[in-house]
């Protein structure tokens, strides 16, 4: 077995379908492992026989700036990815090995592992991995479920709320062009200013739909009312688990528009042979906002494990760090 390092823009076609199967029979895998999802990313590569056995896209990532080459680090959101504990761990080992030669100052993870883990995945060693953020939560909803099941467990105002939006002529169908979704960036964008966020820029969110609604990775679905576009929702699977990635709201729209799309994107995820829709983080306890919304459609509260960083070159991560901090 030999871990190889590659750039993920430079992957064979052949290699990026071997890759997404893997990933598709992992069931910690998550969207944001895939390589088309990230932009000047690299990938590690574990074969073992012939066969993928552990993988990992990494995000590099300049904490002082591109010019400051020496505290660059190499970030696996959500991953890296493998069923093994035994070999997860054991090929992050090399991974960091690997990364001393390369000069890199340290290595994040953030698997996407359920809490609490199995006696079967072990955890990290303090002694070598410091925990660098808190622990995730998400709400996660049994999709394998009959339809009316699967509806007559909401909160009685999600369901009004999604009858009165059909009620009203609100409907909602799957985008298929990039005029569609310049018209989802145009919303999502009016959203991010008057929500005061910073959204991701418009050419990366145009190539990772393209890339989502491209096969049967996921969908981007649009509420129109009259004619006119008044809601989306992106949703992306990896394997038999499906994500809530981003969605938008005109400011004049009605409230029940985001129920009636979060309600066809369960039914997009169950229509591909999803077990579980991820409502793509939660607050537990929450009595308003999103957290408030997502809750009114049921699911089981779940909890992941937080991010843990390697220092590969202390030294470089010492000053890099002080830098951080005076800055």
């Amino acid at each position: 077995m030999a871990l190889e390092i590659l750039k993920a823009d430079q992957l064979s076609p052949l290699l990026l379908q071997e890759i997404e199967n893997f990933l598709d029979d992992q069931d910690t895998a998550h969207l944001f492992q895939y390589p088309q999802w990230s932009n000047g990313a690299m990938c590690a590569v574990l074969r073992d026989g012939g066969c993928l056995k552990w993988f990992g896209t990494l995000g590099i990532h300049f904490p002082l700036g591109r010019k400051m080459f020496w505290s660059r680090a190499m970030i696996a959101n959500r991953g890296p990815v493998c069923d093994d504990a035994g070999l997860w761990h054991a090929e992050t080992e090399e991974l960091s090995q690997q990364m001393v030669q390369r000069r890199f100052s340290y290595l994040e993870v953030s698997p996407d592992w359920v809490l609490p883990l199995s006696t079967a995945k072990r955890g990290f060693d303090g002694s070598v991995w410091e925990q660098t953020g808190a622990e995730r939560a998400s709400l996660r909803l049994d999709v394998t479920r009959d339809e009316d099941e699967i509806f007559a467990g909401f909160r009685k105002v999600t369901r009004y709320e999604i009858r009165r939006a059909e009620r009203s002529g609100i409907s909602a169908a799957a985008a298929s062009t990039d005029a569609e979704i310049d018209e989802f960036l145009a919303l999502y964008a009016r959203l991010a200013a008057r929500k005061a966020f910073s959204p991701e820029p418009a050419d990366t969110l145009l190539r990772q739909i393209r890339w989502l609604i491209g096969g049967s990775r996921g969908v981007l679905l649009l509420a129109r009312s009259e004619g006119s576009i008044v809601g989306g929702t992106v949703v992306g699977r990896a394997g038999r688990h499906c994500w809530y990635v981003w969605g938008a709201t005109d400011n004049e729209a009605h409230t029940c528009v985001g129920h009636l799309l979060q309600w066809n994107a369960l039914l997009w995820a169950k229509a591909h042979g999803c077990i579980e829709y991820d409502f793509g983080g939660y607050t537990p306890g929450a009595t308003s906002g999103p957290a408030w919304f997502k809750a009114g459609f049921g699911g089981t509260v779940v909890r992941f494990v937080a991010p843990h960083r390697r220092v590969i070159r202390r030294g470089r991560y010492r000053v890099s760090d002080l830098f951080s901090r005076i800055r």
